[in-house]
């Protein structure tokens, strides 16, 4: 039985990872005015930030529809028994139901599709529950449950430096943007059921908002897989991402903490100076 695992380009996994995995990857789109363009092929993060500093404009992204999918998996079931596939989540994009429909269409005992209830590497987390399920001899329907019950603890959030993509997208009000940059007011977004929301703030240079941000969730969300831990950012100043990987290493929870850098369908939603901790939550 030989199963592929895929995910969509807003995975936003270390390209180490995907290839030592060997996880198939569908790019989503992204608009830059007339000219479209697919996430991590034939365009990066920083054709995102040059495009809004000349513009003032945010790129649109957009998801892939049915035949889209239905194309990329009969593709990945030529050499493949079953195709796993698990994306961005339903809550957050169009995807999911396009993927679920393609699937439907090809046979849902063919390729399983599966919500990640979440986005950029806590749907890398779900899939490398489930590769590690199936490296050590689990079947098909094994490793399925074993990724919906992952999806259900997935802790997912992170902390955004300044609101401008925020604001020019419309998702905060010109006066929540004014008074946070005149505060230095930093949101934290977190993922909860299936869902993008602002469960806090803090005040501050980013360097010291950090590491207060990483002491409350690692607080809140007590009970962690010990695997992984990703800290997934947008552009950055490479010292202060190097110190906060550092920062969450020396609490000597996580066997392995990785850097990832958010590819372009996340950062043109949320611009530059963002960063996140992202790890499985059920004490296992």
């Amino acid at each position: 039985m030989k199963i592929k695992f895929s995910t969509d380009s807003t995975c936003d996994l270390p390209e180490t990872i995907i290839e030592q995995n060997s996880i198939s990857v569908l790019p989503l789109v992204v608009n830059l005015g007339d000219n479209e363009y697919y996430d991590g092929q034939n365009i990066c993060p920083d054709d995102i930030y040059d495009f809004v500093a000349k513009t003032g404009e945010l790129p649109k992204t957009a998801g892939r529809g049915v035949e889209d999918f239905k194309e990329y998996f009969l593709e990945l079931l030529k050499i493949n028994d079953f195709v796993v596939h698990c994306g961005i989540g339903a809550d957050l994009s169009v995807c999911y139901q396009n993927a679920c429909l393609a699937a439907k269409e090809i046979g849902e005992d063919k390729v399983k599709v599966i919500d990640s209830k979440a986005l950029s590497t806590a749907t890398g987390l779900i899939l490398l529950s489930g590769i590690d399920a199936y490296k050590k001899g689990a079947g098909l329907d094994e490793v399925v449950k074993n990724m919906i019950d992952s999806s259900k603890y997935i802790q997912a959030s992170f902390m955004v430096d300044k609101l401008d993509y925020l604001h020019k997208g419309g998702r905060c009000s010109r006066f929540t943007f004014s008074m946070a940059n005149l505060l230095r007011i930093k949101p934290r977004l977190e993922v909860v059921n299936g869902k993008l929301i602002n469960t806090g703030k803090e005040i501050g240079p980013m360097k010291v908002v950090l590491k207060k941000y990483i002491d409350t969730i690692l607080k809140k969300y007590n009970k962690p897989r010990k695997a992984y831990c990703f800290v997934t950012h947008t552009k950055m100043e490479n010292k202060l991402t190097q110190e906060i990987v550092d920062y969450v290493k020396s609490k000597n929870i996580f066997e392995h903490v990785e850097e990832s850098i958010a590819g372009s369908v996340i950062t043109s939603h949320c611009g530059p100076g963002t960063l996140g901790i992202l790890y499985i939550n059920d004490g296992e």
